[in-house]
């Protein structure tokens, strides 16, 4: 009897192992680029750009996903995740934003380097791009836009960028949308400052 005992209790304890793990499955995330409704911003095909780098604080390129929980404090998921490294996922992404904003197909990345000399040269640097602890999302971003030979003079800009809605706690499906769609905006901004600077 008692051996049928403990081996009862040794069968519920796995079943509950077993439960709990099928309960904390992973989810993994990427950024997606956007599907622009509007026409291109240039009629242009021509035009070539070269993402040097986009550089970003440490703890955002971390796998597990990073969000504000209070004052100075951070909190990383363990069941949702980015599915690659944010930066690298994030200059994929910024490149193909920009071919479609800029009518191009020659957007050059620390990825994916063009032979050809770049018309302008693009460097990023986010500083904040997290869900809030009011449950909206931030990115705040820079960038200095050069023309080759002219790395001395460079244009620098900076935008935040902040979502109008509030999420659901641990809504994190809803929340890298609205990422997708801030990065966007990010991206169009981007295209328009090259534009305004080709004249």
């Amino acid at each position: 009897m008692t051996k049928k005992l403990i081996l009862f209790i040794a069968t519920l304890s796995l079943a509950s192992a077993c439960v709990g793990n099928a309960t904390k499955s992973t989810r993994y995330y990427i950024i997606d680029p956007i599907q622009f409704n509007d026409a291109p911003l240039t009629q242009k095909k021509d035009l070539s750009i070269e993402v040097v780098d986009l550089h970003m604080p440490q703890y955002l390129e971390r796998f597990h996903i990073a969000s504000r929980m209070g004052a100075n404090q951070l909190k990383f998921s363990d069941s949702h995740q980015w599915a690659e490294n944010l930066r690298k996922n994030l200059l994929r992404t910024l490149s193909r934003n920009l071919v479609e904003l800029l009518n191009t197909v020659d957007v050059a990345t620390p990825l994916g380097r063009t032979a050809m000399q770049p018309d302008f040269r693009v460097q990023i640097y986010i500083e904040q791009f997290e869900q809030n602890v009011d449950n909206t999302v931030s990115l705040s971003a820079r960038w200095q836009l050069s023309r080759p030979g002219e790395l001395d003079h460079a244009d620098i800009y900076a935008v935040l960028l902040n979502s109008e809605q509030q999420l659901d706690e641990g809504d994190y499906a809803a929340m890298v949308t609205v990422m997708s769609d801030l990065f966007g905006d990010l991206s169009s901004q981007i295209a328009q400052s090259i534009l305004a600077q080709q004249g």
